[in-house]
């Protein structure tokens, strides 16, 4: 409130003044609404807290606070208000049809005052309510069968909507039983949407098995017309039986069985019949049973069995039945149901046996012959089986041997066997040699039936005789008259002098057994001594007492048996000595004498002698200086011989004569003469190294170093790199300086300050470092001169170091090499591993910076030999095959440009013969990551260290390490996995080697393929095939590729394997003398068919087989003799010319020709060369010690390709198989190519997966084959998992299971054996040691026998997944029974009728793709049959090798996941993570580690997995690809002359196109109404088109031009043109031909004659109608001949070309 103040003074002026007054207000005054009553509607179906409306009261009162309340009204808390504003929601459900309208007292209050007023809500109806049927179940009867009235109504439904005050428009529908929505008219039961009625469409049936007695189905009710809410109802129709089934017996014969012998109503079986009909509904199924046919006994003339009627009981209704007489009976019983209706069935009676007659044997007397023991292992298999006749089916046969009924009853037992029969075993030892027992034994045997000790009943047991004639065998060694003999002979006996004659025998053969002689060559390895047929013992090489002074020899004697016995005998023989080595130095003397000393003595030597000083020979010693000494080492140095020296033995004493100065020479070489005492007096000159020590007597001077430093892979620890270097005259005056950085030390480099030595530290990266030093001498007092050193380093990658040459160079130290002062003339000159490193550039063709010499490592002293490691690339780095041939090939005229003396290119330690290793011997490169520095004064180098170090085993065949990713196995690109059984390669397609490799390669008649030599092995074998037409050509040659040098220790082992004439020659040479053989085959082997080569040599002997010897002639008396096989025309032996014993080579292995001019012969003293022809065809697998090459990436090649083309063209062009697919390859030979399946895929294109089975316990399969196996070749193949240690996976045998072929699975290991004698047991077997194959992954074994040899291979057949025994020997052949011999999973051996035991079980585990002879065999149940043979028989087999997942329910603690591991479950990491260092956590896999990127590929790694950013030229996920091909250099000449062909090409395209171009415009045009259709059918008005009524289909118009192949091959099709049309018909088909050609839904059943429409007799091809057109316009087809070879033959009928007579001409 604003009051006015005015106050009034004496002064003249009026003062205003304005005071606000305020006035507290006071809750005086109630709240109010507007208005007294309130409405609102809300749905019944509304959501709770849904706001109805807000009612909000009023107060006059400022400072009071409203709130609302309801008080009344509220039934049910259906309503709430929020006290603060007053808005009104659900609080609870509501609904119309309980309550419609709600009338609430609504209360506003201030806290002191309050008002209220009246709030109605009218609930609205919504349709929340589902009709409601009046029962839950609806049940009716009806009679099945009955089609009368149909539809017939049989029940009503009723449903009723709770949504009262809605219109009730219900609607009803039926699902469930009988119900078909999506096909109302085959439903059984339909509903009237309005009024519920329910009719029956179709008569129903009740009976099993089609019928059902209850019907049960839904059926629901929609309100509001079938767009509202749904209720539902049972609706169960259950049918009322009538007898409409005759009684059925399920079974058609009954089979029962009653013992014989039995009394009068026996139960004998029980026959139950089945009625379909209700049995409780009347008699409808009451059955009756009778007999309808029964038996008659003969004797009573009464039926023999009689039936209970009400049971089905069958009874004997006569006593004694005899099985002996009548076996089994068949009786027909009836059953007969209420209604008359009967049913038959067949009851077969099987009389069972009892005991009651007698056995008796078969044969009066048995005979059999067998071999006698061996020692005291007696055989476990019988010898004799006999049979027995009994009458009874049941029976307890027992066998027993009568004791004392004849000579031998007492070494000799029976046993029974499963089938009832008896086996003769033996049961004490067997001797030949005894007199007695060589004239064989007779004795009795019985058997009763009735089992053990029941042979008091003589009426049931039988006898018979058995005579066993024994057989001599092998079974005694040979027997030295004297095993032991000691012969002294002096070291300088002549060649050929005897020594001393052994003398054997052998017991064997009633003492005629031959026996021959030989030496064990691993006791006399240098083959020094020899022994004849006569046991004389023969020096054929020359002893050295110094070299052995004792030889123990081992002499054999073999006898002649099969298989032969040796015993051994020693001779020991003493080398006794003469005088025959010279006297030499005690030791290597190199005394140092002062510069700048005045004369003195300078040392003492001594000497020593190798021969017997005992004996006399050797001291006294006497010394002089040799008289052929220099003048300047005669007047500088004294030699002056001391006779009493050294205890008698005698000494020189060598002095100086004047002074030297180091800085003139730095040492003098003194030629010493040393004579012994012994008879005769030996002579020998040592020369002896005098050195001048260094004095600091010169000033040094500034100098300036380079050093190189080759990182290798970036990972060089903290290393030497060089010492500082000034210019300094002395050499020895280290210990006078000091070294400082002439500013701040670098930060990668350490300095030495007391040495100079300069160190590197660790992550220097790659560039130029540029440093500076001060040096200070003491004695000379020079200080801060300067010291300049220029370090590059460069990281050098492992490929470069594994693709590396070498060579090894002599009387050269690794300082010499890279030295660029030459100290005598005091002058700057190009150091050898400059020059070494521009020839090598020149050589391969590529730039100096490509190459890198990154290896200089002394290897000996004195005198020095030194090695050289090299690598150079373009896109790749090289093969270091091409890097060490082509050095090899110009090796002198490297060395004369370089002034060096390579004495080996391609350093290799077992090079030669019993040095490293006497024996196999496999050079192994060792590289380190420790670096090896040259230090040379003005330059140093810190290269690879690296070793080629010598293991004494075949490298091949050494699996002693397990394998291993890390390096990569794999080639070309090839994945590498590891696996619980070792590792396996993931090959590109292409690429078919266990390790990826190209297996196969072309030659084109000019060209060769460089690839590793051939690795030491004492027993080598070498493989391949080969494929051509060409009579004469180079198989392969490995041996010296240049002339030797003079004074070179020459080695000149070679082998080559050529065709001459169309025959295999093999020359091999081991150094002593060449060894040529010739196959003399018969038939020639350039017939265009794949052949293979085998070579196989020992120490001594080389064999030649061709084709596994399955020419060869082989016969094999049923007498049980000696077999003969006639290998004369499949196989070549000899013997290699003493007396070494390896080949030894290290130049490249030359495949299909040679890259250079034959060495001169007489050079190496060769008796035999290869003629050097070039090879043409196709090479594949080149198996060397079970070492597969790879083909894919020679080191050097030229006119050659991977893959054989030319039989890849006859598979394309052949009609047979047109293609292999990816699954498939090309084989067979250019006239008859085939596709051969990889295992798990058939088909004529391989491109159907093979059918596996499951092999549960118990389980085998037994097959009849369609063929007759190969009695010589056995090849089995078959794929196979599984996770047990045990189990026979196929079996091939004779009927008696004794020549037999058996592939299992042994301790985990994969084993074949076999045995291929019928008379004995000569197992051969072999073995895969090396690899576990249980371990739950698919395995492919291949399987190969040809006679008495074999090799087994795994996955591929490689290294430990390899074996072989390759000696032919013994037995050949093996008979196979098609009918009982061949069986997978086992061999089931029946133990019962219904019983069987399958041995050596192959369980819990699949096989898949079994073939024989590479004919595929069906595995059951998938398939039962193939064209080659049947499954017969098999138990517990399932289909498919399926494994549910092993992970359900399975919880692996972190940070394991679990990995279905097929079978059973793993907890490990995921694929592509590893543990972590710290075992607590999955990391990603570097693999990366692993370097799968080739050809100089960078890895980089990547979650999950790995890319590799390839070098130009290569792709492919590693790199690994690359189009083989050169590069063409055209000169600008050649260039202008094709540019200039090519645009007068181009010039006559223009004008033919213009040319055609104006003869269309000369065509009468097209008449708009014309039908096109008429233009493609009339092709002869003649005989009409009426059978195109599909408007432009020219799907009849493809069609096959040769016969149909069922195998999938593309088919061509050709298209018919009319000529009789307008021109605008070539225009339609040039448009739409390409379309149809393609058109996936062509038929491939038309035949020729679609061509013409003449009639059918047209014949097949022909287009002669096409010529008898009606249109008489002249026309031009020349354009005819632009269209393709599809229209060849039309072109060649219209159109003016040549003649097909003129063609051929």
């Amino acid at each position: 409130m604003d009051n006015i103040l005015r106050v009034i003074t004496n002064s003249t002026f009026l003062v205003t003044k304005f005071i606000r007054i305020g006035i507290a207000d006071k809750n005086d005054n109630p709240p109010f609404f507007d208005k007294t009553l309130y409405e609102a509607e809300v749905d019944e179906n509304e959501d709770i807290q849904h706001t109805v409306l807000t009612v909000t009261a009023k107060d006059l009162d400022e400072s009071s606070r409203i709130r609302y309340e309801i008080t009344n009204g509220n039934i049910g808390g259906a309503f709430a208000v929020k006290n603060m504003t007053g808005a009104i929601y659900v609080a609870g459900p509501l609904d119309y049809e309980t309550r419609k309208r709600y009338e609430l007292k609504l209360v506003a209050s201030d806290n002191r005052n309050e008002n209220h007023t009246t709030v109605v809500i009218h609930v609205k109806d919504v349709n929340d309510n589902p009709p409601m049927f009046d029962r839950p179940l609806y049940e009716t009867q009806i009679t099945e069968e009955d089609d009368r009235s149909l539809p017939k109504n049989i029940l009503t439904v009723t449903a009723t909507d709770g949504d009262r005050d809605r219109i009730q428009d219900i609607v009803y529908f039926l699902t469930g039983q009988g119900i078909y929505m999506d096909n109302p008219d085959q439903s059984q039961f339909e509903v009237n949407r309005t009024s519920g009625e329910i009719f029956v469409r179709k008569p129903l049936d009740r009976d099993h098995p089609k019928g059902r007695p209850t019907w049960r189905f839904t059926v629901f009710a929609q309100d509001e017309g079938g767009t509202g809410l749904v209720g539902y109802a049972d609706v169960q129709v259950n049918l009322k039986d009538i007898n409409d089934n005759a009684p059925l017996f399920p079974q058609m014969v009954y089979f029962g069985n009653v013992t014989e012998n039995g009394t009068q109503g026996m139960v004998v079986m029980t026959m139950t019949a089945e009625d379909y009909d209700d049995a409780n509904e009347g008699t409808n199924a009451k059955l009756t049973y009778s007999i309808e046919k029964n038996v008659i006994d003969e004797n009573t003339a009464t039926p023999i069995f009689e039936i209970e009627p009400d049971t089905g009981v069958i009874k004997t209704a006569v006593c004694c039945l005899d099985r002996e007489k009548t076996p089994d009976y068949s009786i027909q019983v009836v059953a007969v149901d209420g209604g008359g209706l009967k049913g038959t069935g067949t009851a077969s009676i099987r009389v069972r046996d009892i005991n009651d007659m007698p056995p008796r044997f078969t044969k009066e007397e048995w005979q059999t012959e067998v071999d006698e023991t061996e020692g005291a292992i007696l055989p476990d298999q019988a010898i004799l089986t006999v049979t027995v006749h009994d009458e009874d089916e049941t029976n307890k046969f027992h066998y027993k041997v009568i004791e004392s009924s004849g000579f031998g009853a007492d070494k000799f037992t029976m046993v029974r066997n499963n089938d009832g029969t008896g086996s003769l075993k033996i049961v004490q030892p067997l001797d030949f040699e005894d007199a007695m027992q060589r004239s064989g034994f007779r004795f009795k045997i019985q058997v009763n039936d009735k089992g053990e000790d029941n042979d008091a009943e003589k009426y049931h047991v039988a006898y018979s005789w058995v005579k066993v004639e024994l057989r001599d065998i092998n079974d005694n060694k040979p027997q030295f008259v004297k095993p032991n003999i000691e012969v002294p002979v002096f070291e300088n006996a002549e060649i050929g002098k005897s020594l001393e004659t052994f003398k054997a025998s052998d017991p064997d053969q009633g003492g005629h057994s031959k026996v021959l002689y030989a030496i064990d060559r691993t006791s006399d390895r240098r083959r020094q001594f020899a022994i004849d047929n006569t046991g004389t013992v023969k020096i054929q090489r020359s002893l050295d007492r110094e070299e052995n002074p004792r030889h123990s020899v081992k002499i054999l004697a073999i006898d002649d048996g099969t298989p032969a016995k040796t015993a051994t005998a020693t001779l020991t023989v003493i080398v006794q000595d003469i005088n025959d080595n010279s006297p030499r130095f005690l030791k290597d003397y190199r005394p140092v004498l002062p510069e700048n000393q005045s004369p003195r003595k300078i040392v003492e030597v001594l000497a020593t002698d190798d021969d017997d000083r005992s004996k006399g020979n050797g001291p006294p010693f006497h010394f002089r200086m040799d008289s052929t000494a220099s003048d300047e080492i005669r007047a500088s140095f004294k030699v002056e011989h001391i006779p009493k020296g050294a205890n008698g033995d005698g000494m020189a004493v060598i002095s100086s004569l004047r002074t030297f100065d180091r800085e003139v020479q730095k040492e003098y070489h003194v030629p010493i003469v040393i004579k012994d005492a012994g008879t005769p007096q030996m002579t020998g000159t040592s020369t002896l190294t005098i050195i001048i020590g260094d004095e600091n007597d010169n000033k040094m001077q500034p100098g300036s170093k380079d050093i190189f430093v080759y990182n290798y892979k970036g990972q060089a620890p903290e290393t030497q790199i060089g010492r500082v270097y000034v210019y300094d005259l002395d050499d020895w005056d280290l210990p006078d300086k000091k070294f400082n950085w002439a500013a701040d030390a670098h930060v990668n480099f350490k300095l030495n300050e007391d040495d100079g030595m300069i160190t590197m530290k660790h992550g220097t990266g790659e560039g130029t470092y540029f440093l500076q030093f001060h040096v200070y001498d003491r004695k000379h007092t020079q200080t801060d001169v300067e010291a300049n050193v220029t370090v590059t380093v460069k990281e050098i990658p492992e490929i470069a170091v594994i693709n590396s040459g070498s060579i090894r160079i002599a009387n050269m130290t690794d300082e010499d090499f890279i030295r660029i002062w030459d100290y005598r003339t005091q002058r700057v000159v190009r150091s050898k591993s400059d020059m070494f490193r521009e020839k090598i550039a020149r050589l391969v063709g590529t730039s100096v910076e490509n190459v890198d010499v990154f290896s200089i490592q002394i290897r000996q002293e004195r005198p020095p030999i030194t090695d050289i490691r090299f690598s150079a690339h373009g896109s790749p780095y090289y093969h270091p095959i091409k890097l060490d041939g082509l050095v090899l090939q110009h090796r002198a005229e490297i060395e004369a440009e370089i002034g060096i003396n390579i004495t080996m290119v391609g350093i290799d330690e077992c090079l030669y013969e019993n040095v490293a290793c006497e024996g196999s011997c496999t050079n192994h490169l060792v590289i380190s990551n420790l670096p090896y520095m040259v230090n040379a004064n003005k330059t140093s180098l810190v290269g690879v260290r690296t070793e080629v170090v010598p293991e004494c085993t075949c490298g091949a065949r050494n699996f002693s390490v397990e394998e291993s990713c890390r390096p990569n196995p794999c080639y070309n690109g090839g994945r590498c996995i590891e696996g619980k059984s070792g590792i396996h390669c993931r090959c590109p397609e292409g690429y078919d080697g266990p390790r990826c490799q190209m297996v196969t390669r072309t030659f084109r008649g000019n060209g060769f393929a460089w690839f590793p030599p051939l690795a030491m092995c004492d027993n080598s074998h070498i493989s391949l095939e080969f494929l051509t037409r060409r009579p004469d050509g180079l198989l392969f040659y490995n041996g010296p590729i240049t002339p030797p040098e003079t004074d070179e220790l020459i080695v000149s082992d070679f082998i080559s394997l050529e065709l001459e004439n169309g025959r295999p020659r093999l020359l091999i040479d081991f150094g002593s003398g060449t060894l040529q053989l010739r196959v003399n085959t018969k038939a020639n082997l350039n017939d265009g068919m794949w052949h293979k080569v085998d070579i196989f040599w020992d120490t001594e002997n080389v064999r030649i087989d061709v084709d596994h010897c399955v020419a060869a002639e082989v016969q094999e008396p049923e007498d049980g003799s000696d077999p003969i096989f006639d290998s004369s025309g499949c196989q070549a032996k000899g013997t290699i010319p003493p007396f070494n014993e390896y080949l030894n080579v290290n130049a490249p292995l030359q495949v299909g020709g040679l890259a250079h001019e034959q060495p001169d012969p007489s050079l190496y003293k060769w008796l035999h060369v290869p003629h050097g022809r070039y090879f043409s065809g196709c090479i594949r697998n080149l198996m060397v010690n079970s070492e597969l090459y790879d083909l894919a990436r020679p080191g050097q090649y030229r006119n050659t390709q991977m893959g054989c083309p030319q039989l890849e063209e006859a598979c394309r062009s052949s009609s047979i198989v047109p293609t292999c697919g990816p699954n498939g390859i090309c084989s067979g030979s250019l006239s008859h190519p085939v596709c051969k399946c990889k295992p798990g895929w058939t088909g004529p294109t391989c491109d159907e997966p093979t059918n596996s089975a499951y092999f549960e316990t118990q389980s085998y399969v037994k097959y009849a084959l369609s063929f007759k196996p190969n009695a010589f070749s056995t090849e089995i193949q078959l794929r196979f998992r599984t996770w047990q240690e045990y189990g026979e996976l196929f079996r091939i045998s004779d009927q008696h299971n004794r020549e037999y072929g058996i592939l299992e699975i042994k301790d985990g290991r994969l084993r074949f054996r076999y045995n291929l004698n019928s008379l004995r047991t000569e197992e051969h077997d072999l073995w895969l040691s090396a690899v576990a194959v249980n371990d739950g992954i698919w395995h492919s074994v291949m399987v190969e026998r040809h006679g008495s040899t074999s090799t087994l291979m795994l996955d591929g057949g490689e290294g430990r997944r390899y074996n072989e025994t390759m000696a032919f020997s013994g037995h050949m052949l093996m008979d196979v029974d098609k009918q009982e011999g061949v069986y997978a999973g086992g061999k089931a051996e029946y133990t019962g009728i219904r019983t069987f035991e399958v041995y050596n079980d192959y369980k819990l585990g699949c096989l898949d793709d079994i073939r024989l002879e590479g004919k595929h065999l069906p595995l059951p149940p998938g398939l039962n049959g193939t064209q080659w043979g049947q499954a017969t028989m098999f138990r517990n087999l399932v289909k498919n090798c399926i494994s549910q997942n092993q992970c359900v329910n399975v919880t692996c603690l972190a940070p394991f996941t679990c990995k279905d591991l097929w079978m059973k479950h793993e907890c490990g990491c995921e694929d592509g993570t590893i543990l972590s260092s710290n075992q607590e956590e999955c990391v990603d896999q570097d693999e990366c580690l692993n370097d799968p990127c080739q050809n100089g590929g960078t890895c980089h790694n990547q979650e999950p997995s790995y890319i590799c950013d390839c070098p130009r030229g290569y792709y492919g996920k590693n790199c690994e690809l690359l189009q083989e091909g050169r590069t063409v250099r055209l000169s600008l000449g050649a260039l202008a002359a094709i540019l200039v062909c090519l645009l007068i090409i181009l010039v006559l395209v223009l004008v033919f196109v213009v040319y055609n171009r104006q003869k269309e415009r000369h065509f009468p045009k097209a008449d708009p109404y014309d039908d096109v259709r008429e233009n493609i059918i009339n092709y002869d008005d003649e005989g009409g088109g009426e059978d195109d009524m599909t408007a432009f289909d020219i799907t009849p118009l493809q069609i096959p031009v040769g016969p149909a192949i069922g195998n999938g091959g593309p088919l061509m099709g050709k298209m018919p043109y009319g000529p009789g049309g307008q021109p605008d018909v070539g225009v339609f088909i040039s448009e739409h031909k390409s379309k149809a050609d393609n058109d996936p839904n062509a038929p491939p059943f038309d035949d020729l004659r679609n061509y013409a429409y003449e009639g059918g007799g047209s014949t097949a091809g022909s287009l002669s109608s096409l010529a008898s057109g009606t249109d008489d316009n002249e026309q031009d087809f020349d354009y005819l001949n632009n269209w393709g070879p599809r229209f060849s033959k039309l072109a060649d009928m219209y159109g003016h070309g040549e003649s097909e007579e003129e063609e051929d001409h």
